[in-house]
């Protein structure tokens, strides 16, 4: 997890986000905009982006609580609901600057085990969220796919959205036979002890820890996992209907920012679209999906929405889906992580003073 928490890799990652989110930008700018689209600025109700600014707040805290819900129990240590939301905002920052938002799950686990949660604990935590959302994102999918008119999204995003089915569809697989049968859990392992073989041929000591450590993690969060699916059935549904409020919650901000310029658009049709556009953007490459978010939300709303209307919508939809979050998840990680190096640089010095007080 160090790669993620590196300040040159934080800082390149930044620069990248802000980079491709610029240009996601600038590319929908120079193709839409019109002098009819500083009439739709001026025309904007600033009532409705305070409604979309609440409906932020209202992601935050459902996605602290999809977490908080899991350490109210005696078999994880309680943890606060504010440590929860912290844990998820973290993840918004990381996810937003680093390649196919690999490093929000590390981001996650760093941020719940700094208060004091065992590791396997916490990636049993993240392990059933995900599962819950991979399970919401394939069926409303489906139901979009069945109940939608052939041709609702533009035909150049097709790629994107058979890419993303088949990545949903990977994923969801892989994490169905690791939750139903936590036993798989140890082919894993000894996949990962294969190719260890491979990179540490010479260091077989430093393997042999590594794997030791490892195969102890495997034992508890098998445990873990066969708890939660045998006696915690309440707490995993609880999960999934959280999943599907905090999604719900991310596509009304589309609604509200419509509303807000002044259109009249159908609601359902908004939320098919919005359920198509987070699907494409969930494993988009880029980090934070920055550039191809920006793009494919001007792409798939083009069919509800005149053209001088689209850079604004664009912009507004990304600031509150996505920015607000980032950018206050970027405040409480940096500011954590700044005191988790200073905890470990007076670690240091305390270990250097008693060596020497030791050595004759």
């Amino acid at each position: 997890m160090e790669l993620f928490f590196d300040k040159k890799h934080i800082l390149k990652g930044i620069r990248l986000f802000i980079f491709l989110t610029i240009l996601g930008f600038a590319v929908i700018i120079f193709f839409t905009t019109s002098r009819e689209s500083l009439q739709a600025l001026q025309s904007l109700k600033v009532q409705f982006l305070f409604l979309a600014l609440l409906l932020v707040f209202a992601d935050i805290f459902l996605g602290g609580l999809r977490i908080y819900i899991f350490f109210t129990k005696e078999i994880l240590k309680k943890v606060r609901f504010v440590d929860c939301a912290k844990a998820n905002l973290t993840n918004y920052f990381l996810s937003a600057i680093t390649p196919a938002s690999t490093g929000g799950g590390p981001g996650q686990l760093y941020s719940l085990t700094r208060r004091g949660v065992p590791i396997s604990g916490a990636v049993s935590v993240l392990a059933i969220n995900f599962f819950s959302t991979l399970l919401f994102f394939l069926l409303t999918y489906v139901l979009v796919f069945f109940l939608t008119q052939q041709g609702i999204f533009a035909k150049g995003l097709t790629y994107l959205v058979r890419f993303s089915f088949l990545a949903f569809s990977a994923a969801f697989l892989v994490m169905t036979i690791m939750l139903v049968k936590p036993k798989s859990l140890h082919i894993l392992f000894r996949i990962f002890s294969f190719f260890t073989k491979i990179i540490w041929r010479k260091n077989i000591e430093k393997r042999k820890q590594l794997l030791e450590k490892i195969e102890d993690q495997v034992v508890q969060l098998r445990f873990y996992l066969q708890h939660f699916f045998h006696k915690e059935k309440l707490t995993l549904l609880f999960s999934f209907l959280l999943t599907v409020m905090y999604y719900l919650n991310k596509y009304l901000m589309a609604y509200v920012i419509l509303k807000g310029l002044g259109l009249n658009i159908n609601f359902l049709q908004v939320m098919y679209l919005q359920i198509i556009q987070f699907f494409i953007i969930y494993f988009s490459p880029t980090p934070g999906a920055s550039g191809i978010a920006e793009v494919s939300s001007a792409s798939l709303m083009s069919a509800l929405m005149p053209k001088a209307y689209l850079p604004i919508f664009a912009i507004l939809w990304r600031i509150f889906s996505n920015h607000l979050g980032v950018a206050l998840g970027g405040w409480v990680t940096l500011k954590d992580l700044n005191q988790h190096f200073k905890e470990k640089q007076e670690k240091g010095e305390e270990v250097s003073k008693e060596v020497q007080l030791t050595e004759p």
